[in-house]
């Protein structure tokens, strides 16, 4: 179909907006542009200082650390990855990435090798069909071409940590994570790509591997932040 064929059909059966439902056009990828520019964005991503280094500081070791958006519940981004995590829109989960990588990422310089995302216990990942966060990763690495290693395993399937203090959740994912794919991360600047960091421990658990596998860096980044914790 060509480009005047797209628009027409795109006029009459109009794309709609995956957070408030009004019609998109065309050029607009998922969700339309009133939207994403409203999306509270975590601002002070550039500095080293930044609201995510603050809340995982002392939790492992990291060279720095960047969130895109601001995560609160009943919030439009807490919608937007809900669609992604468990209503499989793989290709909303893959824009995200592309928005995370071209507003924040490119910010950094792109000083990284690779990315790692964190995984999915094998059973979640059977049932649910799909790692998000690897989907993510395939959107950063569509804009920076930088390679994506599925490094990690996780060695339990995660219980609702929601309960837990700060504390409990570090103990509870100290020993969650190894190793899978060792040799494409050896003396490599890794970034570190989770969905979601609530209180560090997720990231932290992650990172002890990769550390004790050799990467030059880690850094860590994560596509929101949680406000309400």
């Amino acid at each position: 179909m060509n480009r005047m064929g797209r628009d027409f059909m795109t006029l009459i059966f109009p794309a709609n907006c995956k957070l408030c439902g009004g019609a998109r056009v065309r050029a607009e990828s998922e969700i339309c542009s009133t939207c994403l520019v409203s999306l509270p964005r975590e601002r002070n991503y550039r500095g080293y200082k930044n609201n995510t280094t603050m809340r995982i500081r002392g939790m492992l070791s990291f060279e720095r650390a960047f969130s895109f958006l601001q995560y609160s519940k009943k919030s439009a981004v807490q919608r937007l990855l809900h669609q992604v995590k468990y209503q499989g829109n793989l290709s909303l989960g893959l824009q995200l990435g592309k928005w995370f990588a071209a507003e924040v990422l490119s910010q950094a310089g792109h000083a990284f090798d690779i990315i790692v995302p964190v995984p999915l216990h094998r059973d979640k990942l059977k049932f649910r069909g799909y790692n998000q966060c690897l989907v993510i990763a395939n959107g950063i690495c569509q804009i920076t071409g930088h390679k994506v290693i599925e490094a990690l395993d996780r060695k339990h399937t995660a219980t609702t940590q929601t309960q837990l203090s700060r504390w409990e959740r570090f103990e509870n994912t100290a020993s969650e994570f190894s190793l899978e794919f060792p040799p494409g991360i050896c003396n490599k600047r890794v970034l570190l790509l989770d969905d979601i960091i609530t209180t560090g421990a997720t990231i932290s658990g992650s990172a002890i591997p990769l550390s004790e596998g050799g990467v030059s860096e880690i850094i860590v980044a994560a596509v929101a932040l949680t406000q309400d914790i």
